[in-house]
């Protein structure tokens, strides 16, 4: 089989990347949504001034705002699919590279020789690769 190019490799390691970055931040922009429906009288005060209407406001919006912090959450730890996906691109660079070395040090030398925009393997990439069981370690 003919091994992938880096610019191929690059392309899906910075859109992972990229996801692995709005994962972090989807439930905790979740939860601050939530927490502003919570504390909507405190913070964002209700023009009335009326404490009835902004418990009504509150009241109106918590079931629905807590339901999207709840699916926020579940979709930020849901990763099995983008894990096998890594397994999938990081073992077949491992499997069509010529030599007797280790996969860990195959990958390593393949990944330390992509020349990758900033100079790094990007963080997102790196944290991914980890969780999917991946020695990182010793990437650039």
């Amino acid at each position: 089989m003919a091994q992938i190019t880096e610019a191929l490799y690059k392309t899906i390691a910075d859109a992972y990347a990229s996801i692995d970055d709005s994962l972090v931040s989807v439930s905790t922009d979740a939860r601050n949504a939530l927490d502003a429906i919570v504390d909507v009288n405190l913070n964002y005060g209700d023009p009335s001034q009326d404490a009835d209407a902004a418990l009504a406001i509150e009241l109106a919006l918590l079931t629905p705002f807590n339901t999207a912090f709840v699916t926020a959450t579940n979709i930020s730890v849901s990763v099995a699919g983008l894990l096998d996906a890594v397994r999938a691109i990081n073992n077949y660079v491992v499997n069509n590279t010529d030599g007797t070395d280790t996969a860990k040090v195959k990958l390593d030398t393949w990944i330390n020789s992509v020349s990758w925009d900033g100079g790094t393997v990007p963080g997102g990439w790196s944290n991914l690769s980890t969780d999917a069981g991946y020695n990182t370690t010793d990437w650039d």
